[in-house]
C-alpha cells in the first residue's frame, strides 16, 4: 500500500498475549505485520504521535504518547463481551469475520502542516480500499485532516459535501487559525474548507460544557446552522435519545459520517489524562454507548479517539477507558 510510506509499523512488543489459546487478548488477534495484511481488511488502526497543536492552543503538552499507551491497555484486552449481539470472537484466535490491522503511527513532520497532510493521505488510502480508520491521537487537530480525508474520497452530493460530523466534545473547538491551526480549531476548519466544506446542519455537537467556551464561538456556530447539545441537555434527555437526534440531524441526506471522540468530555474522575480536565462530564457507560452507536451505524465511515494525555494520567485510567472505547466501536461495528 502506498500510504506504508507515511507510517512507521508498531511495535511488535505492544501486542500482548498470555500464549493462552483459551483466553485470547487483542493482542493475539490483531494484524500488525505488513507480511501478514489481507485483501479482506476491514478495520484499520492509526496513531498521530502529536501534540503540537495541543501545544499552540495553550493546553498542556503529553497527548503525543497516547497513541502507544492506548495500545498497551487496548491489547491486553478480550474479545468476550457479554453482549447478546454477535461477538467479536466467534471461535480461538478469530474477530468474527473482521480483519483488524495496526498500520501503525504517522510520521510527524517537520511542521503540524505536514503531519496533517500525511494523516490525510494514510486515511483517504484507508478509505479508498473500505477500510474503517479508528484514528488515535494526539491532539483534536487531527479532526481536520481526517475530515478532509473523507471529504476528499465521499462522491459529493448535488447540494454540496456529503459528509457529516457528529463530535463528542466539551469544547466546540472553532476557533479561528491565528494565524495557524490548533487543537481548537479543527471543526471552523472544517466549515471553511476551501474545497469540499462541512454544511453547518451536517455538523452536530453533544457533551459542550459552560464556563469553558466563548460566547461568540457558541452564537457564530448556531447562527451558521450547526446543532449544539450541551452537557445539561444531554443529562436530562439521555444520551440514547440526544445520539439519535444527532444522527437524524447530522446524517440526514449524507452518506458518509464521522464521529470524533475527545476525551475531556469525560469527567475527569474518569479520565484524568486528558490535555483540558473537567469535573463534570460524561460517564464512561454513556462514551461506552455512543462508540458502540458509531460503529453499529452504516453511515459511520471514521472515529478518532483524541486528547487522552498519558502524562497527567492516574494508573493509566484513562487509556483504558479509552482502549474500551474502541472495543465498543468494534461491538458495534460487528453488528452492523
Amino acid at each position: 500500500m502506498e500510504l506504508w510510506k507515511f507510517l512507521t509499523e508498531p511495535s511488535p512488543e505492544l501486542f500482548f498475549s498470555r500464549n493462552d489459546e483459551s483466553d485470547p487478548r487483542m493482542g493475539d488477534l490483531v494484524l500488525h505485520k505488513r507480511k501478514n495484511l489481507s485483501d479482506d481488511v476491514r478495520v484499520g488502526i492509526i496513531g498521530v504521535p502529536d501534540d503540537t497543536g495541543v501545544k499552540r492552543n495553550l493546553g498542556r503538552p503529553g497527548a503525543k504518547d497516547a497513541p502507544d499507551e492506548i495500545r498497551k491497555a487496548f491489547y491486553k484486552l478480550t474479545p468476550f463481551s457479554l453482549s447478546k449481539g454477535r461477538p467479536l470472537a466467534a471461535e480461538k484466535k478469530q474477530i468474527s469475520d473482521l480483519s483488524i490491522v495496526d498500520f501503525g503511527n504517522v510520521k510527524t513532520g517537520a511542521s503540524l502542516e505536514q503531519t496533517h497532510e500525511r494523516l490525510e493521505a494514510a486515511v483517504s488510502e484507508l478509505l479508498s480500499r473500505s477500510i474503517f480508520p479508528i484514528v488515535l491521537g494526539g491532539g483534536h487537530d487531527i479532526a481536520y485532516p481526517v475530515f478532509a480525508a473523507l471529504s476528499r474520497t465521499t462522491k459529493s452530493a448535488p447540494t454540496g459535501s456529503s459528509t457529516s460530523v457528529i463530535n463528542i466534545d466539551a469544547h466546540l473547538d472553532v476557533r479561528r487559525p491565528n494565524p495557524r491551526r490548533n487543537s481548537g480549531t479543527s471543526f471552523r476548519q472544517m466549515l471553511d474548507h476551501p474545497h469540499r466544506p462541512l454544511m453547518p446542519m451536517h455538523l452536530v455537537e453533544i457533551g459542550i460544557q459552560p464556563f469553558v467556551n466563548a460566547r461568540e464561538h457558541y452564537h457564530w456556530l448556531l447562527e451558521k446552522g450547526a446543532t449544539i447539545f450541551s452537557l445539561q441537555e444531554m443529562k436530562k434527555e439521555g444520551i440514547v435519545k440526544i445520539l439519535d437526534l444527532a444522527y437524524e440531524i447530522a446524517a440526514n441526506s449524507t452518506d458518509a459520517l464521522y464521529m470524533s471522540f475527545d476525551m475531556d468530555a469525560v469527567r475527569s474522575a474518569d479520565a484524568p489524562g486528558v490535555s483540558a480536565p473537567n469535573p463534570s462530564g460524561l460517564s464512561p457507560e454513556e462514551i461506552f454507548l455512543a462508540a458502540e452507536f458509531a460503529g453499529r451505524r452504516h453511515k459511520t465511515k471514521v472515529v478518532d479517539i483524541v486528547e487522552v494525555n498519558p502524562r497527567h494520567d492516574a494508573d493509566g485510567r484513562t487509556c483504558r477507558l479509552a482502549a474500551l472505547a474502541i472495543m465498543h466501536v468494534l461491538l458495534g461495528f460487528t453488528n452492523r
